[in-house]
């Protein structure tokens, strides 16, 4: 299944970045596989941007590689906005909101429709 734009994005500048870090070690891919208890390949088609990271992966990378997390996130920021949600900005591409799911940009405009919540007005007079 191929990757989503936004997530596609990410992959690409992580992979950059982890084979900026697995050159200057001078290691092969097959080399830091092993060190990361991880299949060459799957070395190689994080490093094209095919897949992206897990977590757990991020740590054996980074401890086969002797990096800090933040060596392969270089460059990967969030921006925080209002309620209605974030933005994932890659060394300055910011995604928009035409790559949201249909689903959240309904739920969205429906959140913004929807009247205040009376209940904690009606509760107090109760009492």
């Amino acid at each position: 299944m191929p990757l989503r734009t936004r997530d596609a994005a990410f992959a690409g500048v992580f992979g950059q970045n982890l084979a900026r870090c697995r050159n200057r070690l001078g290691i092969s891919q097959e080399d830091l596989g092993f060190l990361a208890g991880l299949h060459r390949t799957a070395v190689g088609q994080l490093e094209r941007g095919e897949r992206v990271a897990r977590t757990d992966t991020l740590v054996r990378l980074c401890g086969s590689l002797g990096v800090r997390p933040d060596a392969l996130l270089l460059g990967l920021n969030w921006r925080p906005t209002r309620i209605e949600g974030g933005a994932l900005e890659i060394e300055g591409i910011e995604q928009d909101e035409s790559s949201e799911p249909a689903e959240a940009k309904r739920a969205r405009k429906q959140r913004r429709k929807e009247p205040e919540d009376k209940t904690a007005d009606s509760s107090e007079g109760q009492r």
